[in-house]
């Protein structure tokens, strides 16, 4: 009689990897807007970091992380009070599994955190120094111990297969017993983005989308770990960030084009989100050159 094998299923395969990083950002820093055709994981170790992309804007703050989608146009930027420690991972992944971590930041417990680490540890394995420099095209070490990439492979799928296991039942079970949140939402969420430079209300977004004032605020930071209010500041001042970087306005322009009544409100908002006025923020940027 003979023994009947079995084929294991894979929900997860990584066979190239494009870095894995470390990086000590200094206060300030910014990227320009990118994308790649692979995914990227931005993991806080502290500090806090903002970023921005298509299924995402906000902040990431100590120990928690994100995984922006292949072909996902993305940017960071630094707090000028905070610097923030980050690890930055590239790798090819078809898994669909992984598109609610581009779209929902989560937190990592210590048990997660280490299990990342040794992904970083198994990555010192493979690649050549330095790991605080972007680069596209870091180098492979000659010599490295036996086993070291696919070791580096098994400990990120190992990791993401954990984090898809804990979050991914929630997102299922959610999606069995809300069919309002997923669909809904995400239409809520879309109008959001498009509109947020008008003045939106609570109430006018149940309206408009057929629900009720606490449903909607439930389900909206649900899925954004934000209050409306909350997600839609960061919006502006998101923008308002890349406005003084990147072009000529004055504030009282940039004030106009967000639609703040005058400078003073303008001001008044942007100090309270950054904790230092307009002008001062600019004067920080020629301080710290990325």
């Amino acid at each position: 009689m003979e023994f009947k094998l079995k084929t294991l299923k894979t929900e997860i395969d990584i066979n190239k990897i494009a870095n894995v990083h470390f990086f000590e950002f200094k206060k300030n820093f910014f990227s320009v807007k990118d994308k790649h055709p692979f995914c990227e994981l931005v993991f806080v170790s502290s500090g806090k970091l903002n970023i921005e992309s298509q299924d995402f804007t906000g902040s990431l703050f100590k120990n928690q992380m994100i995984i922006h989608r292949a072909d996902t146009v993305h940017s960071l930027n630094c707090s000028p009070k905070n610097a923030p420690i980050v690890i930055i991972i590239g790798f090819v992944c078809d898994s669909k599994n992984l598109n609610y971590f581009s779209y929902n930041p989560v937190t990592l417990n210590e048990v997660e955190i280490q299990k990342l680490a040794e992904v970083v540890k198994e990555g010192r394995n493979v690649f050549l120094p330095p790991f605080n420099r972007p680069t596209y095209d870091m180098k492979k070490k000659k010599k490295q111990p036996f086993g070291a990439e696919q070791l580096l492979k098994i400990s990120l799928e190992y990791f993401l297969l954990s984090l898809i296991q804990k979050y991914g039942n929630t997102l299922q079970n959610d999606a069995a017993n809300n069919s309002y949140s997923l669909h809904s939402i995400n239409e809520i969420i879309s109008y959001v983005d498009e509109n947020y430079l008008e003045k939106i209300t609570i109430d006018e977004l149940a309206f408009l989308f057929k629900t009720n004032r606490t449903t909607l605020c439930h389900e909206f930071k649900k899925a954004t770990n934000k209050t409306v209010i909350q997600y839609i500041n960061d919006k502006k001042i998101m923008l308002a960030i890349q406005k003084i970087k990147n072009s000529d306005c004055t504030f009282t322009e940039i004030a106009d084009q967000l639609n703040f009544k005058s400078i003073h409100y303008f001001t008044l908002f942007f100090k309270k989100q950054l904790g230092m006025p307009p002008k001062e923020y600019k004067r920080s940027l020629s301080k710290n050159t990325p």
